[in-house]
């Protein structure tokens, strides 16, 4: 879901290994907001944009971040993009071993 700027934010990891990854969410998005990372959502960005919706680069806090942004202003539609996107996304969960 967007926040109230209409923007979600996402990371590029095309390329990266799974630790790589885990450890942008790590020390970017679970450190930021205090919580332990429990898993990710892998999305492309062509899914992104088949929905109308556009990817823009935002450097910042890491090079390879960036905002979901275009979301309609219907919250009904927006709730409808994100369940598509969420259907398309394939999740991969924190391993607790």
């Amino acid at each position: 879901m967007p926040n109230r700027e209409g923007e979600t934010s996402v990371y590029r990891v095309i390329d990266l290994t799974d630790n790589a990854i885990f450890e942008i969410g790590c020390l970017f998005v679970a450190e930021k907001k205090g919580k332990p990372l429990k898993g990710r959502a892998d999305i492309l960005v062509s899914d992104i944009l088949e929905k109308k919706l556009k990817v823009h680069s935002q450097p910042t806090p890491h090079p390879r971040h960036a905002n979901i942004v275009a979301w309609p202003e219907d919250r009904t539609k927006v709730r409808l993009l994100a369940q598509q996107l969420a259907a398309d996304a394939t999740l991969t969960f924190v391993s607790t071993e």
